[in-house]
């Protein structure tokens, strides 16, 4: 007809739609294919870029680069269907070590801390601690510190420790300074779990240097106090020595006193015994002489001149002398 397009009268009828069949449309029908072609691999490419993952040392936010925000809700360790133009803001799950120190060749540290004691002494401290994100808070600490939260956690550090450092004097740093590094980590924990949304598992006050003049001072004190010491464990050995020498001359005394005793007993009963012995021989003499002078009829003179010459008869020969 004479209404139709130069097109359509170049190839002598109607297409049937965008990608219909023309009978002399092969051109046509392979630019219809790779545009469907293009639009499926990028169909493919959105939809693989709307996953993301976070790796089993990591924890993240589901950040919206369409919207621009920010899902309060966190995510731990694994593989997420975001979806399209989304992607992880991601932070460490594992404790992260910050340190004070005046060796520069550590990383991840600044210069030790400068603060003063309460007595006004300068006092330098090498310090370090390892802090960890609460997984529950890790939304509060995007929205109020940023992903540059590390430098907020070292000046709270700083602020926090310079500040502990002066509730005490020169010379407590010496004698109790396990103390004082409990009492740091709990000032730091505390302050960083209430402001920072996060903890600090662990801490080391590593180094305490004070005035030289100080130092030396502390240390000839301490000396001092050594020998001090020494000189009591000495003295608490002699008397130790003494009493045990006291005690075995005591127990030497009572083995002298028992021996003693024993031997006055054993005495006591032989004399006892022979006492008793000589008394019943006394006895049955007097009762033989009795019969005696009963069946002589003798006297008591008569007895006596019996009992001498007996005497003599029984008395050895060679130890007699008689006066006649």
């Amino acid at each position: 007809p004479a209404s139709r397009s130069p097109e359509l009268q170049r190839f002598g009828e109607q297409p049937a739609g965008l990608c219909g069949h023309w009978p002399q449309g092969g051109a046509m029908q392979a630019i219809c294919g790779s545009i469907l072609l293009v639009v499926a691999g990028a169909l493919v490419v959105m939809f693989l870029a709307s996953f993301d993952s976070l790796e089993y040392q990591e924890i993240g936010l589901n950040y919206s680069w369409l919207s621009e925000s920010v899902e309060p809700t966190p995510y731990a360790s694994g593989r997420y269907y975001l979806g399209l133009g989304n992607h992880f803001i991601k932070f460490p799950k594992v404790v992260k070590s910050v340190y004070f120190l005046d060796d520069t060749s550590v990383a991840n540290q600044a210069p030790a801390l400068q603060s003063r004691t309460r007595d006004g002494l300068n006092v330098r401290l090498e310090v370090s601690f390892q802090y960890r994100l609460r997984f529950q808070d890790l939304y509060k600490l995007f929205s109020t510190l940023g992903t540059s939260y590390e430098q907020t956690f070292v000046r709270i550090a700083i602020e926090q420790l310079t500040t502990a450092a002066t509730m005490h004097n020169a010379h407590f740093f010496f004698s109790n300074r396990t103390t004082i590094s409990t009492q740091m980590h709990k000032m730091l924990n505390d302050h960083f779990e209430q402001r920072a949304f996060a903890e600090v598992p662990f801490f080391q006050l590593r180094t305490v240097h004070l005035p030289t003049e100080f130092e030396d001072a502390i240390r000839a004190t301490q000396v001092k106090q050594q020998e001090i010491q020494i000189a009591h464990l000495e003295q608490k050995s002699n008397r130790v020595a003494f009493q045990t020498k006291v005690l075995q001359a005591e127990q030497a005394v009572k083995v002298m006193m028992n021996e003693a005793e024993a031997e006055a007993a054993s005495i006591k009963a032989e004399n006892e015994a022979y006492c008793k012995q000589y008394q019943i021989t006394q006895d049955l003499q007097s009762q033989s002489l009795e019969k005696l002078m009963s069946s002589t009829g003798w006297d008591s003179r008569q007895l006596l001149d019996y009992l001498r010459i007996r005497a003599v008869r029984d008395h050895p020969s060679e130890k007699t002398t008689i006066r006649l």
